[in-house]
């Protein structure tokens, strides 16, 4: 008997007792990093609805998984009730709710299946993806009535396996080592170092939290060729399993003759035709074999992506901080220290509306206190950028300060701030009331593009501060 399979004397109690104690230190599963920017952005859009904002949830395991468990909880779920999809539960819940899980969820920033390490945290959830693209993509074609419920199933049927990555690191070192790397031998390894298979791991855990039978049924291994009715329980199990495994295939690159065959034993139990389920992977097919080929296609700009990373964080600890009482000064201070660091700005800056001016309040960066003094301006209107983005509620990119019109820039801005090269406006406006203004800066030397992506992270970051300031 080896140490690690002592360690658990072949108890499931002692098992479930330490996955507690971990879930406890650990927290819950990270979420990837873009799945999160997404669905944030989704949720700060005036034009979201439940089918988008359900759409961007399925791209994430953990975000799933999250909200079906608590959609399913005694908190929410009726007697009579139970929520199989993510457009379910996004009713359930509210998106008050929604919002507030994807600000407080942790990220890890990870590549993509295809080049992700299997057996790693990132790489076994880069699978799940993969593997609920993969479902997506059939039910497309099948025209099930339940198709959302195939992708949740699929989702969720890495819940054991991801539960072994990320909790216990060692001992699934260890299965690995046993089962050799081979998928199918992975229960059997499970049996010997904790006395249970994963299967029987991912099925406890499903009832543990109460998911539905469709759900919880699928999370295990097929056992038996079955020969399910559309859309069944049976076939929602049939579809995650092979999503899963084809999504194994693809990461290893296997040849497009042996993945055919392998569709061809499925075609029968998932009731489509091998052409239908080869059409619907082999996009997908192809795009792994691209990116694992050329990785440069979706590094994309290292400055943008760090830059986005750095609001997250920033949205993050803001969250927090506001959820532990922390006052609004405090937490205006944390929003421009994540702007200022964001985009390697010069400086920034937030004006708040002081009886018939606009004044500067606070600051971040290279600004000299006295400069404080000179950086104020009329409520009344005049055609300068600064009442136009208030006026017209619009996020303002200044290029270059030199080639905009006299007019446009202020004099008092000039004088006052005469380093400025470039600069950004982001308007903070609260029920059509003119709140105030975030400005930053760069120098001649400092000045970049603004990719959209990142003036979206920035955006979002501003809107989250509107919403503190209005609660304070």
């Amino acid at each position: 008997m080896t140490t690690l399979t002592s360690a658990f004397e072949h108890s499931q109690a002692d098992f479930f007792a330490q996955l507690e104690r971990r879930i406890n230190e650990k927290g819950d599963f990270p979420a990837l990093s873009k799945s999160i920017q997404n669905i944030r952005q989704l949720i700060q859009d005036e034009g979201r609805n439940i089918a988008g904002v359900a759409n961007a949830i399925l791209s994430d395991f953990t975000l799933t998984q999250k909200i079906i468990k608590l959609a399913n909880s005694g908190l929410y779920s009726k007697a009579d009730s139970e929520v199989t999809t993510v457009s379910h539960a996004v009713v359930v819940l509210g998106l008050d709710t929604i919002t507030n899980i994807a600000l407080n969820i942790r990220t890890i920033d990870t590549p993509s299946a295809a080049k992700s390490e299997p057996g790693t945290v990132s790489g076994e959830l880069e699978k799940a993806v993969l593997a609920s693209n993969i479902a997506r993509n059939i039910v497309a074609q099948s025209y099930v009535a339940n198709g959302e419920e195939a992708i949740v199933c699929t989702q969720l049927h890495h819940l054991g396996r991801l539960v072994l990555v990320f909790y216990f690191p060692d001992e699934w070192a260890r299965i690995q080592q046993i089962a050799g790397g081979d998928e199918a031998r992975e229960n059997d390894a499970a049996l010997k170092v904790f006395g249970m298979t994963i299967d029987e791991i991912s099925h406890n855990i499903a009832k543990d939290w109460q998911l539905p039978e469709k759900i919880s049924g699928s999370v295990t291994d097929l056992t038996d060729n079955m020969n399910p009715e559309l859309g069944s329980a049976g076939w929602l199990k049939t579809m995650a399993n092979f999503s899963g495994k084809m999504a194994t295939l693809l990461v290893n690159n296997i040849s497009t003759q042996n993945l055919k065959n392998f569709i061809a034993r499925y075609s029968g139990s998932l009731l489509l035709p091998s052409e239908i389920i080869w059409g619907s992977i082999e996009p997908i097919q192809n795009k792994t074999s691209q990116l694992a080929a050329h990785p440069e296609l979706e590094q994309g700009n290292s400055e943008s992506d760090r830059s986005r990373k750095r609001v997250a964080a920033g949205l993050l600890e803001l969250s927090t901080a506001l959820a532990r009482g922390m006052d609004f000064k405090s937490a205006l201070n944390i929003a421009l220290e994540t702007i200022h660091d964001s985009m390697r700005f010069n400086r920034v800056i937030v004006f708040f509306r002081d009886a018939d001016q606009f004044k500067a309040s606070l600051y971040c960066g290279n600004l000299k206190p006295e400069t404080m003094a000179q950086l104020c301006f009329s409520k009344n209107y005049a055609a300068d950028v600064f009442h136009l983005s208030l006026a017209q509620k619009a996020d303002v990119f200044i290029q270059d300060v030199t080639l905009s019109r006299e007019t446009t820039i202020p004099a008092w801005y000039r004088k006052a701030l005469p380093d400025a090269c470039a600069f950004i406006l982001l308007p903070l406006i609260s029920n059509n009331s003119k709140v105030g203004l975030i400005y930053a800066d760069w120098k001649e030397d400092q000045t970049r593009v603004i990719r959209p992506r990142e003036f979206s992270s920035l955006v979002m970051l501003r809107d989250y501060l509107i919403k503190a300031l209005v609660k304070r």
